[in-house]
């Protein structure tokens, strides 16, 4: 199964843009980002929605400001009347915005800056599971951060998956990135996916429950994305 994993930069989106990616949101999307206090978080949000909507597009023949999402009980996205089994996830964090789209598989994406400041042994100690803590007590400087950083993005592009947010224990499972991979705690046998890439002052992630998924990154611009709502 293949996994599109796609990202957005904030700041490589020009002024004259903006009013263009907004106009792809609807009505409740564009009432959510002007809700935003910060000029950066609204445009972060407004970036990843166009994002998806334009990627949809391109998986099936409807505009991006047709399609339609409700959530699930604990919040996570999904279309409505999709004219396939068309699955995604989406995140944005300050200057980024990305999104994973596939079919028929349960997906979770993260990105996160690199730059933000985190106590990371604190973090890891209180959330990770003890062979993530121990990897990352082996590792110091720079080496430590990279490792914190890849964990950090994995783990969550798992819960984003499973649909079960913050209700799922973060230490109820471990990952490794070298190479990408999931292990479940509980001794379950779900099969896991995953993926990680580093970008600029970004890390990115991705995870899927199924064990063969193929994912591939690739970085757009919001030109790319206007030519899919014309």
């Amino acid at each position: 199964m293949k996994v599109a994993v796609r990202a957005l930069e904030v700041s490589g989106v020009a002024p004259e843009e903006w009013p263009a990616l907004a106009a792809m949101l609807d009505e409740d999307e564009r009432a959510r980002a002007a809700r935003f206090h910060f000029e950066d978080d609204r445009r972060s949000y407004v970036a990843a929605h166009a994002l998806l909507r334009a990627e949809l597009s391109k998986h099936a023949d409807r505009p991006p400001q047709d399609w339609r999402f409700a959530a699930a009980a604990r919040g996570k996205p999904y279309l409505v009347d999709p004219p396939r089994d068309l699955r995604f996830s989406l995140t944005h964090t300050r200057g980024m915005a990305a999104v994973a789209v596939t079919e028929g598989l349960e997906i979770g994406v993260d990105a996160e800056s690199a730059d933000r400041r985190a106590d990371n042994m604190k973090v890891a100690e209180r959330f990770f599971s003890p062979e993530e803590v121990a990897l990352l007590r082996a590792l110091d400087g720079d080496a430590r951060r990279e490792a914190f950083f890849a964990i950090w993005t994995l783990k969550e592009a798992v819960v984003k998956a499973t649909g079960q947010g913050l209700a799922r224990a973060l230490d109820s499972f471990a990952v490794a990135f070298d190479p990408p991979r999931v292990t479940m705690r509980d001794g379950s046998a779900q099969n896991w996916s995953a993926a990680h890439w580093r970008r600029g002052s970004f890390h990115f992630a991705v995870a899927a429950q199924c064990v063969d998924a193929k994912a591939t990154f690739e970085e757009r611009d919001a030109a790319a994305l206007l030519r899919h709502a014309d």
